[in-house]
């Protein structure tokens, strides 16, 4: 799995689906997943990386301390659609961003966006970009994606 490895369980604001991190002995960080399983002996070309296309809410406790690793107090209101607190399709994303101020996390190529105390992260078209780029750690660009409703295959 290259995914949920943040979420609105945490104390403080995570993205859901960070490339890397700045610590490099994270596990919870798309690269050292695709690179566990290499270790364990998984042939590269049968490996999957998932890339979501939801995004994982927080709940601010300070409206003015917005960016990662924020603390956090649960999830973000639920979406117009899904209905669920902590979770928002990306067309509810898209939405959101209307009126968000959106951000850009360099060390781990992913965007989150805020508006007073809702926090989302979330992928766009930027950071899928980074994350097809051939690496060591990646089967040659292949993905998936999952959707709320269905399970696309995709290759890039």
């Amino acid at each position: 799995m290259s995914y949920d490895f943040h979420g609105s369980w945490e104390k403080f604001t995570g993205h859901n689906s960070p490339l890397f991190s700045l610590d490099l002995w994270s596990s919870y960080i798309q690269a050292h997943a695709m690179n566990y399983w290499r270790k364990l002996g998984a042939p590269p070309e049968k490996l999957l990386m998932g890339f979501p296309t939801y995004g994982r809410t927080f709940r601010l406790l300070k409206a003015s301390k917005n960016g990662l690793q924020a603390e956090a107090v649960g999830p973000a209101s639920p979406g117009k659609y899904t209905k669920q607190a902590g979770f928002l399709a990306y067309y509810e994303i898209c939405s959101f961003l209307r009126r968000a101020t959106k951000r850009w996390i360099d060390f781990q190529h992913v965007p989150y966006a805020y508006k007073g105390k809702e926090w989302v992260g979330y992928d766009d078209a930027i950071s899928f970009n980074y994350k097809v780029r051939p690496r060591s750690f990646l089967p040659p660009a292949y993905c998936f994606l999952l959707t709320p409703m269905r399970l696309l295959s995709v290759l890039f």
